[in-house]
């Protein structure tokens, strides 16, 4: 009877062996795996090839159909880094999991907690969680679907990939390290990279004493170091600020006071980061992201505006140094390039203005024809910088005048040279041309023929007959005089051409008006209409009309010292930009 139960005695005692060399053969086999598994990790510092193995090694064993790992963000905050079987669109998703257990758990076993982040793993169908954790610090989270064979996962499936997770920490830890040094080094190198560029640029700056090349090398650095096309220059010069450069804005409206306010500012910012206040939402209004100073000797002389840049990214803090940095070395420079030119310019301008205001003086009448029946007037009042204004009366005999006025394109001796062109023409064609139409013509050619295209004169002249009383005249487009009738209404005398210089061998019409006793031809430059006061407004031909229509009964010289004496009063102190020149023809 003994034999049989010794037979059972050793069934059982194979069977107990069986199964413990099976356990001891299943623990090898996840041991042999999980030292794979760690060579596999341990092999790279990449953080995504980390991620992506820890994915894939468990999902190929077990026939795992999806899983994704998250990366703890700080503050209970984590950020889908890489995932397999989910769409990619869910990478960056970031998830607020303050109550995370830190040992791996089944979505059913903590279902019944009501964690309001666990809707979203429900909806892709997530069943396991594996917490990465390393020292009692939580660096992530990996987690699993379901396997595809339709199992749930055992306690030993569960418990390799726990190890599993163990494991990684390390690799995961090592891995944010090394971002995080590589993050080091690439500011470093951009640091490195930004001082050479400023030793760079700076050379070139300081080498530099043209003004305009300063502000187009400052123009070329920022859109070659920061990506840009959009940008503008501001400058100021004694009280005065003007836009130097502008590039990519379609246009920029500021007004004095917000200029004045953009050049209180003493650092860099971002309009996005900055308080809200009226000046920023007009920057922001004119699409403007960014505003740097340009300082020099703890002054803010010039403002640089930022667009977005190509990338559309924001500007950070370490690039608004760095061009705070760039832009007070260009205004270094610029004040020493404005030293230089303004030292050259003097000297310039002191010789050329002698000579050109002696040429100017030697064209205009030095007196004027008495006539018994008519009278005539002229004056000219110089700006600053010597203009190319010019009138003359020329005599053809004792009955006919020649009466013009001119204004050149232009400024100083060039000017006052062609002007003298227009007068030593008048003399030698007026006594030899007799209609006037063509003598205009015939001047028109001779100032073609001898100056550049970019020059041209507006013109208006006119016979003045004393026995008739008439003047035929024609208007190469110069603004219109007033014919001033004894009732005071007006006409404007605008039949002509082209303007002299531009185009030869041009037809000029002519007219013919007679003056009736006490009216008056008034002729004027440019000068006068357009002449600016402080608020940067201009005379104007209304205001004109009206002081002539107050005044009818003024002689000629009366009414040209009006004019001239009425354009200064509204101009106030703000500068002269121009030749104020006015001439008047009337009948007694």
């Amino acid at each position: 009877m003994s034999e049989p139960k010794d037979d059972k005695d050793f069934e059982k005692q194979s069977l107990i062996k069986g199964e413990v060399q099976d356990e001891v053969d299943r623990k090898l086999f996840e041991l042999s795996a999980l030292f794979e598994i760690s060579q596999l990790l341990n092999s790279s510092l990449n953080l995504t090839s980390i991620a992506d193995n820890i994915l894939l090694s468990p999902m190929g064993r077990m026939m795992i159909n999806k899983g994704v790992f998250l990366m703890h963000r700080g503050d209970h905050h984590f950020e889908v880094y890489t995932l397999k079987g989910l769409s990619r669109e869910l990478i960056g998703k970031k998830l607020h999991m303050p109550d995370l257990p830190q040992k791996p758990f089944l979505l059913e076993e903590i279902k019944s907690n009501g964690f309001l982040w666990l809707s979203f793993f429900e909806q892709f169908d997530i069943k396991l969680f594996l917490p990465i954790v390393l020292r009692n610090d939580t660096l992530g989270l990996v987690a699993y679907g379901k396997k595809l064979i339709g199992k749930g996962y055992i306690e030993s499936e569960i418990e390799f990939l726990s190890s599993m997770a163990n494991i990684a920490a390390t690799s995961i830890h090592n891995g944010v390290v090394f971002e995080e040094l590589k993050s080091v080094n690439v500011k470093l190198d951009k640091k490195i990279q930004e001082l050479n560029t400023l030793f760079d640029i700076g050379k070139e700056l300081n080498a530099v004493l043209d003004s305009k090349q300063i502000v187009k090398l400052l123009g070329y650095g920022l859109m070659g170091e920061m990506m840009l096309n959009k940008f503008a220059v501001y400058l100021r010069r004694g009280d005065s600020v003007e836009l130097v450069e502008k590039r990519g804005f379609a246009k920029i409206e500021l007004d004095i006071p917000h200029l004045n306010a953009l050049f209180d500012v003493g650092s860099a910012y971002a309009l996005e980061e900055a308080e809200e206040g009226e000046l920023n939402s007009v920057l922001s209004r004119n699409d403007v992201v960014s505003v740097v100073p340009m300082r020099s000797q703890d002054k803010t002389k010039g403002i640089l505006l930022l667009g977005n840049k190509i990338s559309s990214k924001s500007f950070s803090k370490d690039e608004l140094n760095f061009l705070y940095t760039l832009c007070n070395q260009a205004m270094i420079s610029l004040e020493n390039a404005w030293l230089f030119e303004d030292s050259l310019e003097r000297k310039r301008l002191e010789e050329e203005l002698a000579l050109a205001r002696k040429i100017q003086i030697g064209l205009l009448p030095k007196q004027f024809p008495e006539w018994k029946n008519c009278e005539v007037y002229g004056v000219n009042i110089s700006s600053k910088q010597v203009g190319g204004d010019y009138f003359d009366v020329v005599k053809i005999d004792d009955k006919n005048y020649i009466v013009a006025i001119a204004d050149v394109s232009g400024k100083g001796v060039p000017a006052s040279l062609l002007m003298s062109n227009v007068q030593a023409s008048l003399l030698a064609l007026s006594g030899e041309v007799k209609a006037f139409d063509h003598l205009v013509a015939k001047v028109n050619n001779i100032i073609h023929a001898n100056t550049d295209s970019d020059k041209f004169i507006t013109f208006f002249g006119g016979v003045l007959n004393l026995d008739a009383m008439t003047f035929t005249y024609v208007n190469a487009g110069h603004n219109p005089p007033y014919w001033v009738k004894a009732d005071g209404s007006l006409q404007m005398l605008e039949k002509g051409g082209l303007l002299l210089g531009m185009m030869p061998h041009m037809p000029y019409e002519m007219d013919t008006v007679r003056l009736q006793p006490n009216e008056k031809i008034v002729m004027f430059t440019d000068g006068v209409t357009e002449a600016m006061n402080e608020q940067d407004e201009q005379y104007e031909e209304p205001r004109l009309e009206k002081l002539l229509q107050s005044n009818l009964q003024l002689s000629a010289k009366e009414t040209t010292e009006l004019i001239a004496q009425e354009v200064k009063t509204f101009t106030g102190n703000a500068p002269q930009s121009d030749d104020i020149t006015v001439v008047v023809i009337k009948a007694k």
